[in-house]
Order: C-alpha cells, then structure tokens, then sequence
C-alpha cells in the first residue's frame, strides 16, 4: 500500500495504521467533489478498514449535499474518525456535522492531534467491534 496521495482537495497519509486526510487551504466541497474524496480514499486504502483523522481546520466550507453522501457513503471502511478542529469555523463545522448527520461509526472532535491519536488508538487492531491482539 502506498504512503501518501493527494487530489485537488485533500492529502492521504497512512501513519502507523491510521489514515490521515488533510484538506487543503480554502476547500469549498460540494457533492462532486465529496464523492472524489470518498473515491480517492477507498482506493488509498486498497480496501481496508482503518481509523482515520480528518484535519479540517483549513476547510473553508462544505455544502449540505457533500455532507450527506460524506455522512453515509464516507463512513465505509473506517473503523472510527476523529476530526482535527479549530474554533470557531471548523468547531461549528463539526457540531453541525454530528448533530445532524448521526455517523453510524465512533466519531469525535478534537484541538490537539495528540489527543485524536490517543483516542483513534484504540481502534487498531479492531475488527467487527473485537480486538484482534
């Protein structure tokens, strides 16, 4: 599996069995542009399963349509999702984006990385709820 990608909008990194996404500075996503990003992930991940961290903190904005199809067709093969914020544009972002869209996989917020990482931790190794160590 390869390391890293990117596309117009964002930047994939495997590190240590989590999926990083990155978007880019400014970003506007709409339905088209979600479904690239939700596309070009399912290929970087060869069709595994992981926890991902999702940093939108320089995200400017992403349309009701694109947070629909990422609230539902997004969620495949990831085993849990923490999104990297920063108040007050990303955190409203976010709250929206959860009290609205309900994701059917582990997701929270966080200001640190360190923090994301921790919790996203204790999905590796998870398959189906159990662990596999």
């Amino acid at each position: 599996m390869q390391n890293y990608f990117e596309n117009d909008f964002t930047q994939y990194m495997l590190v240590d069995n989590i999926v990083h996404i990155i978007y880019k500075k400014g970003v506007f996503i709409d339905l088209q542009a979600s479904k690239r990003i939700v596309r070009d992930r399912l290929m970087f991940q060869e069709e595994r399963a992981y926890p991902v961290i999702c940093d939108i903190r320089q995200l400017r904005k992403v349309d009701k349509a694109a947070r629909d199809y990422l609230a539902l067709e997004g969620s495949l093969l990831i085993k849990a999702l923490a999104f990297i914020i920063e108040p007050p544009v990303s955190d409203v972002m976010t709250r929206f984006y959860l009290m609205t869209n309900h994701p059917d996989i582990p997701t929270a917020s966080f200001r640190e990385i360190s923090k994301a990482l921790a919790y996203l931790g204790r999905f590796i190794g998870m398959v189906m709820g159990l662990s596999i160590f």
